[in-house]
């Protein structure tokens, strides 16, 4: 019984000790993170333009729409093709994280954005930052403010941020007016913008539309007939 007693301490110890380095890392890595307070402005009330300052220094306007008006079929696509956003802790992930998750968390993306973190130097540094900063941004917006954020702060290509300028980039119409087959299209971009082009690369566009609009049917967001009828839709790119 003593024996166990002493195991059990032991563990104990270390843990406590685990928890004391974890936050006495986390408080001197991150005295200098940017706030998150800049991402309120992409969860509008009404449409307006936020002042958006890329990682390569540049500043930009970007046009930014309440969730209402991001299309009728965007939430759904986006959850489809990336996840929905996850609520715990990412302190919480870090011992618990999904196995079916194939891509970083929204709050994840969001703060290496406006971070601009890089893996260079200190890895600790970089990792330790990245979750402090990931869990303000939990903790502070809800699931649909994440969503709305990511949609309007979103890179799609061709130096275009945001689901409003993509859709008026890329199909000269609003986002809200977004058709399933374009809104797809769209969505798929955001992988990986530059490879899933539709006009460099309009075959993988239209491939990886597809995949979204199946899983999209998966997910029951829309019917089999209206996903096969959308993907015979040839892509028409406005140039």
């Amino acid at each position: 019984m003593r024996r166990v007693l002493r195991i059990v301490g032991m563990l104990a110890a270390v843990l406590l000790i685990g928890v004391i380095c974890l936050a006495t890392g986390l408080y001197f890595y991150t005295a200098d993170l940017p706030s998150t307070a800049q991402l309120a402005e992409f969860n509008p009330t009404s449409p307006t333009k936020a002042r958006l300052l890329t990682c390569d220094g540049v500043e930009q306007d970007v046009t930014v729409m309440p969730n209402g008006q991001l299309g009728r079929y965007t939430v759904a696509a986006l959850t489809a093709a990336e996840g929905k956003p996850e609520s715990r802790s990412p302190f919480v992930l870090l011992f618990f994280w999904p196995a079916d998750r194939h891509v970083a968390t929204y709050q994840t993306q969001l703060a290496r954005a406006i971070a601009c973190t890089q893996p260079h130097g200190s890895m600790l540094k970089y990792h330790l930052q990245g979750l402090r900063l990931d869990n303000a941004i939990n903790r502070r917006f809800g699931q649909e403010e994440l969503l709305t954020i990511y949609l309007n702060r979103i890179y799609l290509g061709s130096d275009v941020y945001g689901l409003e300028d993509g859709a008026r980039r890329y199909f000269g119409k609003p986002a809200l007016e977004l058709t399933l087959n374009e809104t797809a299209v769209l969505v798929g971009m955001i992988r990986s913008p530059r490879f899933y082009s539709p006009i460099a690369h309009p075959d993988r566009a239209a491939q990886r539309r597809n995949l979204i609009l199946d899983d999209m049917v998966a997910q029951g967001s829309v019917t089999r007939s209206d996903a096969d009828t959308a993907k015979v839709i040839p892509i028409q790119i406005v140039q």
